[in-house]
């Protein structure tokens, strides 16, 4: 009976560790079939100024050609490179519990919500300044995954775009202490 046991056992165990190892090895297929191609940045939140363009619409935001381009679902917003006039990229965070269940869940007692406010995931923003065809000045502001503003910001001065701020300075810019 306790050898029945052990092989039972040790079959799990062996199960699991095959189970295990496949999964592992699919990981690096999976990621490499989800890569972007360079200058396409999915899971990019555009969170206003964009004409045609709902606040806070996810999408995903692709550069090149000369221009840079908004997709979220159906609807798509374009911008030429060479009429953007400012690129600023910084680092930031938001609410891990968002929305209504995040505002809903400040009404708990004893501060329960106010606690779930305090977990935040960082973010990079990238936020753009340009002027439409007949002259008008617009600004948009979207947010991304972290550590892909730069690269978006890069990739839109070599498509033409210009900045008040290079990207080697921000680089290498010390951070500011904030109070």
């Amino acid at each position: 009976m306790q050898e029945a046991s052990k092989q039972m056992s040790s079959r799990r165990l062996f199960s699991g560790a095959v189970a295990a190892a496949l999964t592992l090895l699919a990981i690096p297929c999976f990621a490499q079939s989800q890569a972007a191609q360079p200058g396409t940045f999915p899971g990019t939140v555009q969170v206003l100024g964009l004409e045609g363009i709902k606040n806070n619409a996810s999408g995903t935001l692709t550069v090149g050609k000369g221009n840079l381009e908004f997709t979220s679902g159906k609807k798509k917003a374009d911008v030429p490179a060479s009429s953007i006039s400012d690129v600023i990229t910084d680092k930031d965070s938001q609410r891990t519990i968002g929305g209504v269940i995040g505002t809903m869940s400040m009404f708990a007692p004893y501060g329960g919500g106010r606690f779930l406010s305090l977990f935040r995931t960082k973010i990079d923003t990238l936020t753009i300044e340009y002027q439409d065809p007949s002259g008008g000045l617009h600004g948009a502001v979207f947010t991304m995954p972290i550590g892909t503003a730069e690269g978006a910001k890069k990739v839109l001065l070599a498509e033409g775009a210009h900045t008040t701020i290079p990207a080697e300075m921000a680089a290498t810019a010390p951070e500011e202490k904030k109070p």
